[in-house]
């Protein structure tokens, strides 16, 4: 059994197309590594309702939000293949918990990241301006 390729409206009048799982995706799902991810990471009752609570965007192209033990929104996506991948093993992971994994009209397909050369980056860093700040520019005195 395979998981059938998904399409799906999100924010920016975007189709999210999720990838195709074959039969080692759907084993690995069901490992119990999986669930203990799920629950203790991104549904940590420490920092639950906090975008990236496992921190992995990197390496993962997705942002997850916990809302409740068992229920998430996916805030951000990039749009390659790795990361609809990883969107799609997270889907079907939620699914074979019982878990909802929100992916709707709130949640935004980011173009590729494109990496910009080392010369033009470090350009930039010594063009930039540099950012004063004091009392009345912060906008907050703490006590």
């Amino acid at each position: 059994m395979t998981e059938k390729e998904q399409k799906i409206n999100v924010a920016n009048d975007e189709i999210l197309v999720l990838s195709e799982l074959d039969e080692t995706d759907l084993l690995f799902i069901q490992k119990e590594e999986v669930g203990v991810f799920i629950r203790t990471v991104v549904h940590d009752p420490v920092s639950i309702g906090w975008p990236n609570a496992s921190e992995d965007f990197a390496r993962s192209g997705v942002v997850l939000q916990a809302l409740d033990e068992k229920t998430a929104r996916v805030v951000l996506v990039v749009d390659d293949e790795r990361a609809r991948k990883n969107l799609s093993l997270y889907a079907a992971a939620y699914a074979f918990r019982g878990f909802t994994l929100h992916i709707d009209e709130a949640t935004y397909l980011r173009p590729p990241y494109s990496k910009r050369d080392d010369s033009e980056a470090s350009n930039s860093l010594k063009d930039a301006s540099p950012v004063s700040s004091t009392q009345d520019s912060v906008g907050m005195e703490v006590a």
